[in-house]
């Protein structure tokens, strides 16, 4: 899945041309801009992950703008760009707040490893936030989540053995790996994670099993590997499905002796770690279709976990929602008592695409514009949006299976290419933004586009 947003500020077309149809194809969502102002416009609405900056943008200089951008989001990963470097001002950029320095001219290799490091420490700063804020076990008091719990429990206590992690996104997967791991032995080791959907095919061995000095191109140091990295502890896989087949067959040897080489490297090297993967595709039928290897699926599901969509357990929102209350209390020093009857049960009514992690960010809003002691919703519109969406499901047939039976493998087949035409219609073809406006990589599109025997329809 595309994770990542990327702004270009440049006002060399060329350059912003080359880095925006460059860093798209390898799943980053670009936006670009030519002056300041219109950066400065585009970071609040789109809110970018990692900003490449150019120092001198007509009469203005990128450095002198540094704080604007930060004062947005301090967690924006600032990438400043200039064909006029010197170390005074590359100390300079440093002290006020750049986090990587690149000097004119680059190549789309070295900014694509600049990025891919700069991710790497985003991901680790959202990390540290996210332990704050998940609750110390999973939260619902639903039959689903007592028995994940169990499951959970006895996981923890058999330490050796791997686990596979279906579930829709949303749901909590991470979640559940985190609870697993600090649950047992294992605890006081590593949890390293990567997701497979959103690192570039040409990185992901690199980044799970290290390589050698000289390896390739921009490899002027010798790096270890998460698997390396995560000696004695666990390897979170997330979204294990969009792992590419030819790397698929190197986790599989992995898999079998818990060892393997450095990319470029020729010593072999064994690690203990315990592999979680998780995914929100059914991985059978992966299998059936040719994309994901019979082998590796059976090597990895020594022990399944399902997590049910938050549509189906609603007698977990009361729950979650009283958590996420207290948790947006403290942050914006609010003192809601509570949440109202009446918009409880829009919450525990409403479908939840986006499951849990939607509800977090419903909360959010609701608390942070909320003027009452008591939550209603009202302040923000949700409690008449979600009752309008709700509704809105009535435009998708629903037989009565009573007398008609369906097949649901087809109907879901035709659902999805309903939203897949309407995409394509939308970009005239663009694969890019297509597969951004249905949340998925541009490889997992054409891939879908083949199964239907439709190809690309170009760029």
């Amino acid at each position: 899945m595309i994770k990542y947003k990327v702004l270009v500020i440049d006002d060399e077309p060329l350059i912003r041309l080359s880095l925006e149809s460059g860093l798209s194809d390898l799943g980053y969502q670009v936006q670009c801009a030519d002056n300041i102002q219109e950066g400065l416009n585009l970071a609040k609405d789109l809110r970018p992950d990692a900003i490449l900056l150019d120092n001198r943008i007509g009469q203005s200089l990128g450095m002198d703008h540094i704080t604007d951008f930060k004062k947005i989001d301090e967690d924006i990963i600032l990438v400043l760009m200039t064909a006029y470097g010197s170390v005074s001002q590359a100390v300079e950029a440093m002290k006020r707040g750049v986090d990587h320095y690149v000097q004119k001219p680059f190549d789309l290799e070295e900014i694509d490893l600049v990025i891919t490091r700069a991710m790497e420490q985003l991901l680790a700063r959202r990390s540290l936030e996210l332990m704050k804020l998940r609750p110390r076990q999973l939260l619902g008091r639903s039959a689903a989540m007592q028995r994940i719990r169990e499951e959970i429990r006895v996981l923890a206590k058999n330490d050796n053995v791997d686990i596979l992690i279906f579930g829709e996104t949303g749901t909590g997967k991470e979640v559940v790996v985190n609870t697993i791991h600090e649950q047992s032995s294992r605890h006081d080791k590593p949890l390293v994670k990567i997701n497979c959907g959103a690192i570039p095919e040409n990185l992901l061995e690199s980044e799970l099993f290290g390589y050698e000095k000289g390896a390739f191109t921009g490899a002027d140091r010798t790096k270890k590997g998460l698997m390396e990295l995560a000696n004695g502890g666990t390897v979170f896989l997330d979204e294990i499905g969009e792992m590419p087949l030819a790397m698929q067959a190197k986790l599989l040897t992995f898999l079998e002796d818990r060892c393997f080489k450095r990319v470029g490297g020729l010593q072999d090297i064994e690690v203990n770690v315990r592999i979680a993967a998780a995914t929100n595709r059914n991985l059978e039928d992966e299998v059936r279709a040719g994309h994901f290897r019979e082998d590796l699926f059976y090597r990895l599901n020594v022990m399944q976990i399902a997590i049910p969509p938050l549509r189906e357990r609603p007698e977990d929102i009361p729950v979650l929602s009283q958590f996420y209350l207290e948790h947006f209390n403290r942050k914006f020093n609010k003192s809601l008592q509570g949440i109202s009857p009446k918009f409880l049960k829009v919450l525990q009514n409403y479908y939840w695409k986006g499951n849990v992690r939607e509800l977090r960010n419903v909360m959010e809003r609701c608390v942070l514009f909320s003027r009452g002691t008591v939550l209603t919703g009202e302040e923000t519109g949700l409690n008449t949006q979600f009752a309008v969406k709700r509704e809105s499901s009535a435009c998708f047939p629903i037989y009565d299976l009573s007398v008609q039976r369906v097949d649901l493998r087809q109907e879901l087949d035709a659902l999805e290419r309903i939203y897949i035409d309407k995409a394509m219609e939308l970009t005239g073809g663009n694969l890019s933004q297509a597969a951004q406006m249905l949340g998925c990589t541009r490889f997992a599109l054409r891939r879908r586009l083949d199964v239907d025997g439709t190809g690309e329809n170009g760029e």
